[in-house]
Parts: structure tokens; sequence; C-alpha cells
């Protein structure tokens, strides 16, 4: 199966990428989604038009945003008593796509593991959020997973679970 690519100014955008590449269009769809008010079914199907992704990839973005249309409104609930003197509506929307997301992924994608999920969200704050959006998203999200994922500690360096003394 083949996607249509998007060639331009920069050259050809449909560049083969995984579940990191389809997570990262995600969280721009979520972010355009906010700022714009476009149906999400749309933005997203318009974006993964432009990019080569695999089969897999493609699907786990098609059914977090399926995910986050549906809770999304319970994803939010869920968030506003962690975010520690912060309201959801003040945080920047970056940063609220970027823990909507990593919510979605914790809530419905089991085969997922946790530290990759908390990553990939870190790696998203990084790349595209304020200065100190990394510790805010980190220290939201691993009481989240925690919750939402029991048993499944995160890997410190050392190598034992952060649930472990």
């Amino acid at each position: 199966m083949s996607f249509p690519t998007v060639s331009g100014r920069y050259g050809r955008l449909g560049v083969q990428g995984g579940r990191r590449k389809a997570r990262e269009i995600l969280f721009r769809v979520l972010y355009e989604v906010e700022v714009s008010g476009d149906d999400l079914r749309d933005a997203l199907d318009f974006a993964l038009g432009r990019y080569h992704l695999t089969e897999d990839a493609r699907d786990h973005a098609v059914d977090l945003a399926a995910y986050l249309e549906q809770h999304q409104a319970e994803i939010d609930r869920g968030l506003g008593p962690r975010l520690a003197h912060w309201e959801l509506g003040r945080l920047s929307m970056i940063v609220r796509a970027i823990l909507r997301l990593a919510w979605a992924e914790l809530a419905a994608t089991p085969e997922v593991p946790v530290e990759v999920i908390l990553d990939e969200a870190i790696r998203l704050a990084q790349r595209y959020a304020e200065p100190g959006a990394p510790g805010f998203v980190n220290g939201v999200l691993d009481p989240i997973a925690a919750e939402l994922r029991p048993g499944e500690g995160r890997a410190r360096r050392d190598g034992r679970e952060e649930s472990e003394s």
C-alpha cells in the first residue's frame, strides 16, 4: 500500500516512518486542531497523506486519534487535579497536546511500554515546548502512568524499576 507524497520547495515530504513519526504527526495535528477548530479526523487524514508511514504506524496514529476523540473530556478531567497549581487552560497548547497524547497512549496501547510513551512525550516537549516543559511533562505523566499501568514501573538507569526501593 502506498501513500501519496507532497513535493514542494523543500523536497519530498513522504519519508518512511514508524510509530515515532506517527506520534509526532498526531501531536502536530492535535495542536493544529486546537488552534484552528478543524475536525480531528480530517486534519489527521490530510497530515497522514503527506508522509509514507508503515501500516502499523499509520494504524497507531488513527487508533490514538479515535481514542482521543472519544475520551478527550475524560482525559482533560483527569489531568486537572494532577497539574499542581495549574489549570489545563493555562498550559500552552503544545504542552496540552503532549499530555493528552501521552495519556491516550498510556490508556489505549498496553503493548507500548510506559517508558517509551514517557520518553517520547518528553522528547516532544524538548523539541517543541518552552524551556522547563520537559520536566513538567515528566512530573505530570509519571504518576498518571503509575495509575493507568500499575505494576509497569519505569526502568531506572541502574536497571531496577522505579517502584522498587
